[in-house]
C-alpha cells in the first residue's frame, strides 16, 4: 500500500511539474498494463524498449511474463523516475536516463534490434513526436511490435496518420479510462 501511495504522489506532482510530459495525475492501471501487452507472444521477444516507464506499472507485467535472457531498456527522462526504477527492479532491466528523441542512439546501444516497444508517453510531445514517430516506423517495418495508448482517441488519428495502427483495447478500469493501441507491420506484408 505504501508503494502505490508514493508512486501516486510522484506521479501527481510529475504531472504538475511537466504536464506535457506525464499526461496523467495517477500511474497505470494494472487492468491497463495487462491490456498493453495481452495476445504478445513473449517466446519470440528478446528485446523490449519501453519508453516513459513511469513507476514501472507496464514494467512489471513485462518482466512476469518476458523469458529469461530477454534485455528489457528503459527509457525515462524524469530523474526521479529514474531512480524509483533502477532501485525497484535491480538488474532485471536497464534504465536509460534520456529523452526518447534519442531512441535510434539507445537502441544501436543496445544492439541495434527491436522486437517490442511498449510506450507510456503521451501522443503528442512537442518537438519529440515527428522524431520518434520515424524511429518507431523504422523499427516496425523490420518486425517490431509497437504498443501504446492514449487517453484522446481522435489525437491518435492525427497523429499516426497512414500509419497501420489498431485499437486492441479500451481500458475503463483506469484513471482516465484509456485505449491501447497497436503498430506494427503484418508479416506478409
Amino acid at each position: 500500500m505504501w508503494k502505490k501511495t508514493k508512486d501516486l504522489v510522484l506521479f501527481a506532482w510529475h504531472c504538475l511539474l511537466h504536464p506535457l510530459r506525464n499526461a496523467s495525475v495517477t500511474p497505470s492501471s494494472a487492468s491497463a498494463a495487462k491490456a498493453m501487452i495481452a495476445d504478445i507472444d513473449f517466446s519470440a521477444i528478446k528485446t523490449v524498449f519501453e519508453l516513459g516507464p513511469g513507476t514501472g506499472v507496464f514494467t512489471e507485467e513485462v518482466l512476469k511474463r518476458c523469458r529469461p535472457g530477454t534485455q528489457v531498456v528503459l527509457v525515462e527522462i524524469e530523474e526521479r523516475y529514474v531512480t524509483l526504477l533502477r532501485k525497484r527492479f535491480g538488474g532485471r532491466v536497464v534504465v536509460e536516463h534520456a529523452s526518447v528523441a534519442d531512441l535510434e542512439r539507445i537502441v544501436g546501444k543496445y544492439g541495434g534490434h527491436v522486437d517490442l516497444i511498449i510506450s507510456g508517453l503521451p501522443v503528442m510531445i512537442p518537438g519529440v513526436t515527428e522524431k520518434l514517430l520515424l524511429s518507431i516506423k523504422k523499427y516496425t517495418e523490420q518486425g517490431a511490435i509497437y504498443r501504446f495508448f492514449s487517453y484522446v482517441p481522435p489525437l491518435v488519428k492525427r497523429v499516426y496518420r497512414g500509419l497501420p495502427v489498431q485499437k486492441i483495447a479500451f481500458v475503463l478500469l483506469n484513471l482516465p479510462p484509456l485505449w491501447v493501441y497497436e503498430l506494427s507491420v503484418p508479416e506478409h506484408a
